[in-house]
Protein backbone atom coordinates (compact mmCIF):
# COMPACT_ATOMS: atom_id res chain seq x y z
CA UNK A 1 0.00 0.00 0.00
CA UNK A 2 0.99 3.33 -0.71
CA UNK A 3 -0.13 6.57 0.60
CA UNK A 4 -1.15 9.54 -1.82
CA UNK A 5 -2.37 12.82 -0.24
CA UNK A 6 -5.34 14.76 -2.10
CA UNK A 7 -4.43 18.58 -0.85
CA UNK A 8 -5.32 20.83 -0.06
CA UNK A 9 -7.43 18.71 1.77
CA UNK A 10 -6.59 16.54 4.73
CA UNK A 11 -7.43 13.27 2.91
CA UNK A 12 -5.97 10.94 0.81
CA UNK A 13 -5.88 7.27 -0.74
CA UNK A 14 -3.60 4.62 -1.03
CA UNK A 15 -2.71 2.38 -4.07
CA UNK A 16 -1.43 -1.00 -3.88
CA UNK A 17 -3.40 -4.49 -3.44
CA UNK A 18 -4.50 -3.99 -0.26
CA UNK A 19 -6.49 -0.68 -1.11
CA UNK A 20 -8.77 -2.75 -2.76
CA UNK A 21 -9.60 -4.73 0.08
CA UNK A 22 -9.49 -2.22 2.89
CA UNK A 23 -10.31 1.15 3.30
CA UNK A 24 -7.92 3.82 3.37
CA UNK A 25 -8.11 5.19 6.41
CA UNK A 26 -7.26 1.97 8.23
CA UNK A 27 -4.56 1.64 5.93
CA UNK A 28 -3.27 5.25 6.81
CA UNK A 29 -3.90 4.50 10.54
CA UNK A 30 -1.74 1.33 10.34
CA UNK A 31 1.10 3.54 8.79
CA UNK A 32 1.20 6.21 11.36
CA UNK A 33 1.03 3.35 14.28
CA UNK A 34 3.98 1.63 12.20
CA UNK A 35 6.19 4.63 11.84
CA UNK A 36 5.66 5.14 15.81
CA UNK A 37 6.56 1.66 16.57
CA UNK A 38 9.62 2.15 14.46
CA UNK A 39 10.81 4.94 16.77
CA UNK A 40 10.16 2.97 19.72
CA UNK A 41 11.98 0.24 19.02
CA UNK A 42 15.42 2.49 18.33
CA UNK A 43 14.82 4.08 21.56
CA UNK A 44 14.98 0.73 22.71
CA UNK A 45 18.12 -0.08 21.17
CA UNK A 46 19.56 2.94 22.92
CA UNK A 47 18.06 1.85 26.07
CA UNK A 48 19.07 -1.55 26.13
CA UNK A 49 22.55 -0.47 24.70
CA UNK A 50 22.62 1.87 27.65
CA UNK A 51 21.83 -0.48 30.54
CA UNK A 52 24.92 -2.42 28.73
CA UNK A 53 27.28 -0.19 29.75
CA UNK A 54 25.82 1.23 32.37
CA UNK A 55 25.95 -2.35 34.23
CA UNK A 56 29.58 -2.15 33.70
CA UNK A 57 30.40 1.26 35.32
CA UNK A 58 27.49 0.60 38.30
CA UNK A 59 25.55 3.22 37.30
CA UNK A 60 22.30 4.03 36.31
CA UNK A 61 20.91 0.93 35.91
CA UNK A 62 16.87 0.79 35.17
CA UNK A 63 14.98 -0.82 38.06
CA UNK A 64 13.04 -3.94 36.83
CA UNK A 65 9.78 -1.59 37.70
CA UNK A 66 10.87 0.75 35.36
CA UNK A 67 11.67 -1.40 32.53
CA UNK A 68 8.11 -2.87 32.73
CA UNK A 69 6.35 0.24 32.72
CA UNK A 70 8.32 1.68 29.90
CA UNK A 71 7.17 -1.49 27.88
CA UNK A 72 4.17 -1.35 28.51
CA UNK A 73 4.17 1.96 27.65
CA UNK A 74 5.33 1.78 24.08
CA UNK A 75 3.18 -1.19 23.34
CA UNK A 76 -0.21 0.67 24.25
CA UNK A 77 0.97 3.83 22.41
CA UNK A 78 0.93 3.02 18.99
CA UNK A 79 -2.67 1.03 19.68
CA UNK A 80 -4.15 4.34 21.08
CA UNK A 81 -2.69 6.70 18.15
CA UNK A 82 -3.90 4.13 15.80
CA UNK A 83 -7.14 3.82 17.11
CA UNK A 84 -7.63 7.71 17.48
CA UNK A 85 -6.31 7.87 13.90
CA UNK A 86 -8.68 5.35 12.37
CA UNK A 87 -11.69 7.46 14.13
CA UNK A 88 -10.50 11.06 13.27
CA UNK A 89 -11.60 10.41 9.48
CA UNK A 90 -15.22 11.03 8.41
CA UNK A 91 -17.73 8.41 7.55
CA UNK A 92 -17.63 7.41 3.53
CA UNK A 93 -20.92 8.45 3.02
CA UNK A 94 -20.25 11.91 4.47
CA UNK A 95 -17.11 12.61 2.85
CA UNK A 96 -18.54 13.58 -0.75
CA UNK A 97 -21.02 15.92 0.44
CA UNK A 98 -18.15 17.37 2.89
CA UNK A 99 -16.00 18.03 -0.40
CA UNK A 100 -19.01 19.26 -2.53
CA UNK A 101 -19.99 21.93 0.25
CA UNK A 102 -15.84 23.29 1.12
CA UNK A 103 -14.32 22.31 -2.29
CA UNK A 104 -16.68 22.08 -5.46
CA UNK A 105 -14.09 22.50 -7.99
CA UNK A 106 -12.90 19.05 -6.67
CA UNK A 107 -15.86 17.07 -6.70
CA UNK A 108 -15.08 15.61 -10.13
CA UNK A 109 -11.74 14.35 -8.87
CA UNK A 110 -12.84 13.09 -5.70
CA UNK A 111 -15.72 11.03 -7.82
CA UNK A 112 -13.10 9.33 -9.70
CA UNK A 113 -11.63 7.55 -6.80
CA UNK A 114 -13.00 4.44 -5.28
CA UNK A 115 -11.34 4.59 -1.50
CA UNK A 116 -10.18 7.95 -0.22
CA UNK A 117 -10.64 9.08 3.24
CA UNK A 118 -10.90 12.61 4.09
CA UNK A 119 -10.26 13.89 8.12
CA UNK A 120 -11.92 17.37 9.55
CA UNK A 121 -10.45 18.74 12.96
CA UNK A 122 -11.79 17.06 16.11
CA UNK A 123 -11.09 15.74 18.84
CA UNK A 124 -9.56 12.78 18.22
CA UNK A 125 -7.40 14.13 15.86
CA UNK A 126 -6.67 16.96 17.76
CA UNK A 127 -5.81 14.44 20.82
CA UNK A 128 -3.73 11.91 18.39
CA UNK A 129 -1.67 14.93 17.10
CA UNK A 130 -1.05 15.79 20.98
CA UNK A 131 -0.24 12.60 21.75
CA UNK A 132 2.18 12.21 18.74
CA UNK A 133 4.15 15.35 19.55
CA UNK A 134 4.27 14.56 23.21
CA UNK A 135 5.78 10.95 22.47
CA UNK A 136 8.25 12.18 19.83
CA UNK A 137 9.70 15.06 22.06
CA UNK A 138 9.85 12.88 24.74
CA UNK A 139 11.87 10.18 22.45
CA UNK A 140 14.08 12.92 21.59
CA UNK A 141 14.70 14.02 25.22
CA UNK A 142 15.31 10.49 26.06
CA UNK A 143 17.55 10.18 22.76
CA UNK A 144 19.97 13.33 24.05
CA UNK A 145 20.24 12.29 27.22
CA UNK A 146 20.92 8.26 26.44
CA UNK A 147 23.42 9.64 24.20
CA UNK A 148 25.25 11.94 26.01
CA UNK A 149 25.71 9.49 29.00
CA UNK A 150 26.49 7.00 26.98
CA UNK A 151 29.28 8.80 25.45
CA UNK A 152 30.41 9.76 29.29
CA UNK A 153 30.21 6.40 30.41
CA UNK A 154 32.54 5.01 27.39
CA UNK A 155 35.22 7.30 28.98
CA UNK A 156 34.63 5.64 32.28
CA UNK A 157 35.00 2.10 31.04
CA UNK A 158 37.85 2.88 28.51
CA UNK A 159 40.45 1.25 30.86
CA UNK A 160 37.89 -1.14 32.22
CA UNK A 161 37.48 -3.17 29.61
CA UNK A 162 39.65 -4.92 26.22
CA UNK A 163 40.02 -2.78 23.02
CA UNK A 164 38.28 -5.07 21.24
CA UNK A 165 34.96 -4.97 23.39
CA UNK A 166 35.10 -1.10 23.70
CA UNK A 167 35.62 -1.02 20.08
CA UNK A 168 32.47 -2.91 19.56
CA UNK A 169 30.55 -1.02 22.40
CA UNK A 170 31.39 2.50 20.51
CA UNK A 171 30.71 1.26 16.98
CA UNK A 172 27.20 0.09 18.52
CA UNK A 173 26.69 4.04 19.75
CA UNK A 174 27.67 5.30 16.48
CA UNK A 175 25.44 2.89 14.21
CA UNK A 176 22.54 4.02 16.87
CA UNK A 177 23.31 7.29 16.39
CA UNK A 178 23.43 7.09 12.51
CA UNK A 179 20.15 5.07 12.43
CA UNK A 180 18.32 7.35 14.69
CA UNK A 181 19.55 10.47 12.50
CA UNK A 182 17.86 9.19 9.15
CA UNK A 183 14.23 8.94 11.01
CA UNK A 184 14.22 12.67 10.24
CA UNK A 185 13.92 11.86 6.22
CA UNK A 186 10.66 10.38 7.16
CA UNK A 187 9.49 12.51 10.17
CA UNK A 188 9.93 15.83 9.07
CA UNK A 189 8.58 15.47 5.88
CA UNK A 190 5.45 13.86 7.35
CA UNK A 191 5.30 16.59 9.64
CA UNK A 192 5.81 19.47 7.12
CA UNK A 193 3.09 17.33 5.14
CA UNK A 194 0.29 17.66 7.66
CA UNK A 195 0.81 21.22 8.40
CA UNK A 196 0.29 21.44 4.61
CA UNK A 197 -2.41 19.61 4.66
CA UNK A 198 -4.37 21.55 8.35
CA UNK A 199 -3.61 24.75 6.74
CA UNK A 200 -5.33 24.25 3.77
CA UNK A 201 -2.69 26.56 1.75
CA UNK A 202 -3.89 26.75 -1.77
CA UNK A 203 -1.82 25.30 -4.65
CA UNK A 204 0.13 22.92 -2.29
CA UNK A 205 -0.37 19.76 -4.03
CA UNK A 206 2.63 20.30 -6.02
CA UNK A 207 5.13 20.76 -2.38
CA UNK A 208 2.50 17.36 -0.82
CA UNK A 209 3.64 15.71 -3.48
CA UNK A 210 7.61 16.26 -3.12
CA UNK A 211 7.65 15.28 0.33
CA UNK A 212 5.38 12.44 -0.01
CA UNK A 213 8.54 11.61 -2.38
CA UNK A 214 10.80 12.12 -0.29
CA UNK A 215 9.68 9.80 2.52
CA UNK A 216 10.59 6.68 0.75
CA UNK A 217 14.21 7.56 0.89
CA UNK A 218 13.95 6.39 4.63
CA UNK A 219 14.12 2.89 4.05
CA UNK A 220 17.05 2.54 1.34
CA UNK A 221 18.92 5.38 3.55
CA UNK A 222 18.36 3.87 6.69
CA UNK A 223 19.14 0.32 5.62
CA UNK A 224 22.78 1.86 4.10
CA UNK A 225 23.58 3.47 6.97
CA UNK A 226 23.12 0.64 8.89
CA UNK A 227 25.18 -1.74 6.21
CA UNK A 228 28.38 0.66 6.41
CA UNK A 229 27.82 1.61 9.95
CA UNK A 230 28.55 -1.61 11.31
CA UNK A 231 31.36 -3.86 10.26
CA UNK A 232 30.13 -7.35 9.93
CA UNK A 233 27.60 -6.18 7.40
CA UNK A 234 30.25 -3.35 6.07
CA UNK A 235 32.49 -6.43 5.54
CA UNK A 236 29.99 -9.59 4.01
CA UNK A 237 28.62 -6.24 1.83
CA UNK A 238 32.47 -5.34 0.81
CA UNK A 239 32.95 -9.55 0.32
CA UNK A 240 35.58 -9.19 2.85
CA UNK A 241 36.15 -12.33 5.61
CA UNK A 242 34.98 -12.02 8.86
CA UNK A 243 36.58 -15.00 10.08
CA UNK A 244 39.55 -14.35 12.65
CA UNK A 245 42.70 -14.99 11.43
CA UNK A 246 43.75 -18.31 12.77
CA UNK A 247 47.02 -17.33 14.49
CA UNK A 248 50.33 -19.43 13.50
CA UNK A 249 51.59 -22.14 15.38
CA UNK A 250 54.79 -23.50 15.96
CA UNK A 251 55.31 -27.18 14.90
CA UNK A 252 57.13 -29.45 16.93
CA UNK A 253 58.35 -32.88 15.42
CA UNK A 254 56.71 -36.19 16.55
CA UNK A 255 57.87 -39.15 18.01
CA UNK A 256 58.48 -40.65 14.52
CA UNK A 257 60.45 -37.57 13.32
CA UNK A 258 62.54 -37.82 16.25
CA UNK A 259 62.99 -41.78 15.88
CA UNK A 260 64.10 -40.38 12.00
CA UNK A 261 66.63 -37.68 13.30
CA UNK A 262 68.10 -40.27 15.92
CA UNK A 263 68.87 -42.82 13.25
CA UNK A 264 70.01 -40.56 11.21
CA UNK A 265 73.11 -38.98 13.77
CA UNK A 266 73.42 -42.95 14.61
CA UNK A 267 75.08 -43.29 11.51
CA UNK A 268 79.02 -43.39 10.88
Amino acid sequence: MQPVPLSPLLAGYCNGFLASKIWANYLISFLTSSFIVQIECLVFCFIRKHQTIAKLTFRHVITDIWYIFGTSFAIFTPIAIGFLFSQAGMRREDQMDYVRENLPEYITGFSSLQNFVVYSVNYRLITMLALTFTGGLLCGVIFILLTLDMLKMLKDIQRKVSVTSFRRYHIAVISLLAQFSTSFLLSVPLFIFLVFAASQIENSNWAAKVLVAVMPLYSPVNALVLVFTTPPYRNFVMRKSTKPRRASRTMYPGPNSLTRLKSLFSLN
